[in-house]
């Protein structure tokens, strides 16, 4: 499903991704795990095709996203790819339906079928009946449930997902991280976490650390 194969990156003088290789099948959910600004994000944006390599190949489905210009590798993150984010990114004055459809509503799908499959995702999220509210009335555990709702209701490929649980308490981080393995692997979706917390990186297949000299496999 996804292919890293010596994959570097540099910031002028400063080398953030140093040859890193991994491979990920579909229905497999592996965490990278490091310290705050090791190149954890810079990582999945590399993977998603918003920041060039310096050398090295990205493939997604047999497609080198290194290759890409920046129209197709955006047709590649609306179609392909799920992203869940720490800082949760919904918008504050639509309803979770209105929030979790929208990468349908950028891909041109009717209102009829976006609806239907926004009120879907969000009820195998346990949000059903909430679908008219607005995230103001929400926590954050149930914040961060609308983002894996929103990364899943295009049936990506891919779930990228940057720190998820590094705004909830330990309770709602644990429910958090069970419900985006278990969509990971329904809708047999490769998942790639990047986390500095061991504890969320437990809830993965297989886990490897970043560091300057690459990735290493975590036993």
């Amino acid at each position: 499903m996804l292919t890293l194969a010596g994959v570097v990156k540099e910031f002028g003088a400063r080398r953030v991704l140093n040859g890193v290789s991994l491979e990920v099948a579909a229905g497999e959910y592996v965490a990278i795990v490091g310290e705050s600004g090791i190149g954890k994000s810079t990582l999945l944006n590399v993977v998603a095709g918003l920041e060039p390599v310096d050398a090295g190949r990205i493939e997604l489905e047999g497609v080198d996203v290194t290759r890409l210009d920046d129209d197709a590798a955006a047709r590649l993150r609306r179609e392909k790819l799920g992203f869940v984010f720490q800082a949760f990114h919904v918008l504050p004055h639509l309803t979770l339906a209105q929030n979790v459809g929208l990468p349908l509503v950028l891909r041109g799908v009717p209102r009829g079928p976006t609806e239907a499959r926004a009120h879907a995702v969000l009820a195998a999220v346990g949000l059903a009946g909430r679908e008219h509210s607005r995230p103001r009335e929400l926590s954050g555990g149930e914040l961060q449930r609308v983002a894996i709702a929103r990364a899943l209701v295009g049936e990506p490929r891919l779930v990228l997902a940057d720190e998820p649980t590094g705004n909830l308490d330990p309770e709602n981080a644990r429910h958090v991280l069970a419900l985006l393995r278990a969509q990971v692997k329904e809708h047999g979706a490769a998942g790639l976490l990047v986390t500095h917390s061991e504890a969320a990186a437990a809830s993965c297949d297989r886990r490897y650390r970043l560091s300057g000299e690459g990735l290493a496999p975590i036993r």
